[in-house]
């Protein structure tokens, strides 16, 4: 795969409250080398009545190649292309604006979980509500955030990490927390202890209980 071509996306698998009648609708983000289908199966566990999620897939099951605090130029032809595809995916969500933003959720795990976090901030007014279980935004240790913009005040976040988790470093989600609440964003941070590396039962009800408000 060349930095020029991006995996393209290949299907995408859809649950929930049919088109047309849904109350809300939700973008499933998966993780490194992993399916929809655990997306979805994410969607079935938080019960949420009257939500149509999607949940799109690409080539590989892989979204990016690097690690999110790799160099952004790193990974920027690979987000983008994500970012794209996300694009398609709200415009669908949104059934010809039938439903608005607020009634839109961004929601990952790991990689998914920092694709979510950096197109809220790249896009703002797209979704309001994101919930990224354990992510952060991009970009190299130490390195100056790029200057947003636009605030993010009307945007929700439940943002999930571990204190044991080398993919996505705790640090990096409590900074992460820091600049979504700088940038106006209602931020709900929980850090979990000795969590491994998946979404917990904890989050999962962290997450219902937080989409319900």
């Amino acid at each position: 795969m060349s930095l020029i071509d991006p995996p393209a996306l290949t299907r995408v698998v859809e649950v929930g409250a049919p088109r047309g009648a849904a109350e809300r609708a939700g973008i499933l983000i998966h993780g490194r080398e992993r399916t929809p289908e655990e997306m979805v199966d994410l969607a079935v566990r938080l019960n949420l009545p009257g939500v149509r999620w999607l949940a799109p897939t690409v080539e590989g099951g892989s979204w990016y190649p690097g690690r999110f605090f790799d160099p952004i130029a790193a990974n920027a032809p690979y987000i983008s292309h994500a970012f794209e595809i996300f694009d398609q995916m709200i415009a669908e969500a949104r059934e010809g604006g039938r439903l608005h933003p607020g009634q839109i959720i961004m929601m990952g795990f790991s990689q998914g979980a920092c694709l979510a976090l950096e197109y809220t901030v790249r896009n703002l007014g797209m979704s309001r509500n994101v919930v990224a279980f354990t992510g952060g935004l991009f970009g190299s240790p130490g390195a100056l955030w790029p200057a947003y913009p636009r605030p993010l005040s009307r945007s929700r976040i439940l943002l999930t990490g571990s204190d044991a988790d080398d993919w996505v470093p705790e640090e990096r989600v409590r900074n992460t927390a820091q600049i979504l609440t700088g940038l106006g964003a209602e931020v709900t941070l929980r850090i979990y202890a000795g969590r491994p590396h998946i979404i917990s039962e904890p989050e999962v009800e962290e997450a219902r209980t937080f989409l319900q408000l």
